[in-house]
Formats: structure tokens, sequence, C-alpha cells
């Protein structure tokens, strides 16, 4: 919950020091605020991420695992891509979202771990 109300704040953050403004194209639908990096790609980047780490954690098997992931993966993709669509963002908009939304998901995966301690999760033995 911390990671992705946090990576919000990080986002609005960004938005505050590129202050890119939104494509001049008439859009399928009315956005306010700044383009970079893309919200909605940031988040999805960091919720699914965080979700596709709890799946490789819980899960014994490894068809499960990367069947989860890909999934979870496949739904950030297209995310992405719908803002692209939609007319609110540029490619790299999307791009830059999916970077900020890697690296404050592998900044909260780090300290999840450090203070967790290596504790094991309890498994999933099939999906």
């Amino acid at each position: 919950m911390f990671t992705i109300a946090l990576g919000g704040g990080f986002n609005w953050l960004l938005k505050a020091y590129f202050k890119r403004e939104r494509p001049d194209i008439e859009a399928l639908v009315e956005q306010g605020g700044y383009s970079f990096p893309s919200g909605h790609s940031m988040g999805s980047f960091v919720l699914y991420g965080t979700l596709a780490f709890a799946v490789f954690r819980l899960y014994d098997h490894t068809w499960s695992k990367i069947l989860g992931a890909a999934a979870l993966m496949l739904l950030v993709l297209l995310i992405g891509l719908s803002r692209i669509y939609l007319g609110v963002h540029y490619p790299s908009d999307i791009l830059g979202g999916f970077s900020a939304g890697g690296v404050w998901l592998l900044f909260s995966i780090l300290v999840y771990t450090f203070i967790n301690g290596g504790r094991p999760w309890k498994k999933i033995s099939s999906l």
C-alpha cells in the first residue's frame, strides 16, 4: 500500500520538475496537468509489478510464476498503449512512466527485503 501511495507522490514530484505539456492534438478524453511521466503508466507498473513480485514469491510452480507475471505485465503494456491511443500522452511519457515506475518498484522491493530480513513467504503449490 505504501509503495503505491508514495509512488504517486514521486510521480507528482517528477511532473512538477519536468512540466511537460500534453500532446497538442484532439484527445479522445480530457486530461489536465502535465504529461511527463505518465502517472497511469507509472502507477500500473508499480501496482502490477508489486503483484508480479508477490506471484514469484508465493507460487512454487514455474509456469504459474511465468504466466502470472506475464499476464500482469501485459496489463501494464496495454494501459500504457491506451494512454497514447487516447491522445493524452506521447510515447516518451509512457516510457518515462515505466522507467520511473521500475525504479520506484525496485527501491520498494529492496526496502521490503531489508525490513523483512529474508523471511520466507508461505508458498502456494498451484495456480
